[in-house]
């Protein structure tokens, strides 16, 4: 069973690094561990994973209904007016350290530490980050699905975007195309930033109106079975690309295609971020490109590895990364192209097949840059 074998593969990990249980709470680790998607909100729950022997499930009594019955997990469950840390410490060694997951509540690892000050406590990039950084078969096909539904939706989007369309209409119309392919849940709101709002790479899609002649860049993803997508492209809204749009369009494309090109196992993540960012600085925009070129995705839009100039980790086959480079121009324009990638044992696939010219979305032609 996948489950077993996700939990087997931090028992390995806690024996190379010397620590002696994790500790999983927050719902997207939760889920990667059992396969149910729980979210007890202020309410425990966890999954101690020990060194050797069988893990265990900790949750609120209400929540015995939504845990199919399983032998994975031992189960503990507390009910209102237990105090659910000293349930949780019970279950956990005497001694010891243990890796605590890296989205619990400060709050309360402070009072888990001052319940079992016999224990050192570490965070979980070591145990539970690597043990998801390389998805498995199943999750492979899971992100598959989720990127044929993105770019269903891209396709649909950019033959709906128009001149005097605001950028809010826009989104709400990639929120309905969503919901048609069975997609109710966005791997986050989606952001239409049609000319200067282009420039600003995480806009907030608001009433700004569409003009003819305007770069508008989509950024966008919806979550299926619990797995994410997201994927950019810049489109041009009729009219004609200037002679700086399509330079600018045409130098990111550039930088986007080396950088999947780079994409290989044994290739540090500094390296493809690098790839990028030298390309575009070579033509004077290297301080026009303001963000990071990527980050891993999975259960989580932004998760692990992250594809930043000062990454040494390595590449490896299993990894899941995007590869967005951008450049933005205050008061002008922005370009993003973002496609999600795979590292496969040679180089790399990508999740999304949009095509990555500029487009016109009024007369539907791809033009040359």
């Amino acid at each position: 069973m996948i489950y077993q074998k996700r939990i087997e593969k931090v028992q390995k990990l806690l024996e190379e690094t010397r620590l002696d249980a994790a500790v999983i709470t927050s719902p997207p680790n939760f889920f990667y561990f059992s396969g149910t998607w729980l979210d007890s909100h202020e309410r425990l729950q966890a999954i101690v994973i020990p060194k050797f022997g069988k893990a265990v499930m900790v949750v609120h009594e209400m929540s015995k209904e939504e845990i199919p019955p399983t032998n994975l997990f031992d189960m503990v469950f507390w009910k209102d007016g237990d105090f659910s840390l000293e349930v949780l410490a019970k279950v956990l060694p005497e001694n010891g350290t243990i890796s605590i997951d890296n989205h619990w509540p400060s709050q309360n690892l402070l009072l888990l530490m001052g319940l079992k000050d016999q224990l050192e406590f570490v965070d979980s990039r070591k145990t539970i980050g690597k043990a998801r950084l390389n998805k498995d078969p199943q999750e492979v096909e899971l992100l598959t699905r989720s990127a044929a539904i993105a770019d269903m939706v891209m396709k649909q989007i950019i033959n709906f975007i128009k001149p005097g369309l605001s950028e809010k209409e826009v989104a709400d119309e990639l929120k309905r195309l969503f919901a048609l392919h069975g997609v109710n849940e966005l791997s986050f709101n989606p952001i239409v930033g049609t000319g200067r709002n282009g420039a600003i790479p995480h806009h907030q899609s608001d009433d700004t109106i569409i003009a003819e002649g305007d770069l508008v860049v989509i950024d966008m993803g919806g979550i299926k079975d619990h797995y994410c997508s997201d994927m950019t492209r810049t489109v041009l809204a009729g009219g004609e690309a200037t002679k700086e749009m399509k330079k600018v369009f045409d130098l990111v494309k550039h930088a986007h295609e080396e950088a999947v090109k780079a994409v290989k196992p044994g290739v540090s993540l500094k390296e493809i971020d690098l790839t990028a960012r030298e390309i575009i600085r070579k033509e004077g925009y290297g301080p026009n490109f303001t963000h990071r070129t990527g980050h891993g995705l999975g259960i989580e839009v932004h998760e692990e590895p992250f594809v930043t100039s000062d990454n040494d980790q390595l590449l490896e086959e299993g990894m899941v990364i995007s590869i967005e480079p951008g450049i933005y121009l205050s008061g002008q324009f922005g370009v993003r192209i973002e496609d999600i990638v795979l590292v496969t044992e040679s180089g790399s696939k990508s999740f999304n097949n949009v095509t990555r010219t500029l487009i016109n979305t009024v007369s539907g032609e791809a033009l040359t840059v």
